[in-house]
């Protein structure tokens, strides 16, 4: 297989990207040591790729504000992410990707500070909250499942100069987190399916199924050609913009308007998400497995990313907890700017 290339900043494939007038050569954004960044350099990154983010959000806020694509858009907009943009993308990703990539150090610190934040997160909304399952899956899943593609993928070029370790974050999110999180939600559905039925859920679900099929590529070698690459890619193309737009019009449209999320649900998460998993991520890095400081920064600040935009696509195919899942990640974007600047600062 031949080694992934540079990935473009904005686009959405994570390896293997094309050259685009948004790259920057690792060289400019390093100074001193490899992997040493630029502190400047580093928010201003920061800021570009939440900007961009904000800007496709605000259009799909504007387009159910007018109602222009009709009442069900945020459901089709959805479904068709859910179905055909993020399979066709991890499916792509995964197969271009290297197994050696996924075991490093980083992706076991990330990995896990997700599961013990998914875990807590859980105990506290099912135990004290008492939520059920499937609220509880999607609020713990916003509290650790981080927006790793449309923001961590332009953070990695600007910042530290390489994709490989969010790479590696987004095959965890997608071949454990997503599993977990899923099987839970199949778990949780009514009427209450026979675990037979639970297991055919699990294995077709387009997400995992696609993520199986991009791992025994990896694993394989098997290169992808271009009547089957290209396709995929403009599929792909279809995830990250159909998320946004979907989470925009959910924002303002007044047919998908859902009611508003409970604020100590909301405040939990939040605080898991900005706070609690940076934290608990720094303190794994720094005290117990030894990190290096710029391993420590990485990971600290793939921790401190907002919670991921699909998780919202989730929620609206399970139809479980719509609004916490909105809302979370609304403000977990918004808190995650100056959090992840003063990471920078301060680590860097």
């Amino acid at each position: 297989m031949m080694q992934p290339e540079y990935v473009s900043v904005l686009g959405t494939t994570i390896l293997g990207g094309r050259a685009s007038a948004m790259q920057r050569p690792i060289s400019s954004l390093l100074r001193g040591p490899a992997y040493q960044p630029d502190r400047i350099v580093g928010m201003l990154a920061v800021l570009e790729a939440f900007a961009v983010i904000g800007v496709v959000i605000a259009v799909g806020a504007i387009v159910g504000r007018t109602g222009v694509l009709g009442d069900n858009a945020r459901m089709v907009l959805n479904r068709v992410a859910f179905h055909v943009g993020v399979p066709a993308l991890l499916l792509l990703s995964l197969s271009e990707a290297t197994l050696t990539q996924i075991f490093s150090l980083p992706l076991l610190i990330s990995a896990v500070a997700t599961l013990l934040v998914f875990a807590g997160c859980f105990a506290v909304v099912a135990m004290v909250r008492r939520r059920n399952r499937g609220d509880s899956t999607i609020a713990s899943w916003t509290a650790c499942y981080v927006n790793a593609g449309n923001l961590g993928i332009p953070l990695s070029v600007y910042v530290f100069g390489s994709t490989t370790e969010i790479s590696a974050l987004i095959l965890f999110q997608a071949t454990v987190m997503a599993p977990i999180g899923i099987a839970i939600l199949n778990s949780a559905a009514r009427p209450r399916r026979s675990a037979g039925r639970q297991v055919i859920a699990l294995v077709t679900n387009p997400i995992i199924a696609a993520s199986a099929v991009g791992l025994v590529f990896a694993g394989t070698g098997v290169d992808l050609g271009g009547p089957v690459a290209d396709p995929l890619r403009l599929l792909a193309d279809l995830a990250i913009p159909t998320v946004l737009l979907a989470f925009g019009i959910s924002l303002s449209s007044r047919a998908e308007r859902t009611p508003p999320s409970d604020r100590v649900d909301l405040g939990l998460v939040v605080v898991f998400k900005t706070v609690l998993m940076p934290a608990l991520t720094f303190v794994l890095a720094r005290w117990v497995f030894g990190a290096s400081v710029e391993q420590t920064l990485l990971v600290t600040v793939f921790a401190a990313l907002p919670s991921a935009q699909n998780i919202n696509t989730y929620a609206a195919v399970y139809r479980s907890n719509e609004s916490l899942a909105r809302d979370a990640t609304l403000i977990s974007t918004l808190v995650s700017v100056p959090v992840i600047c003063a990471i920078v600062a301060v680590l860097g």
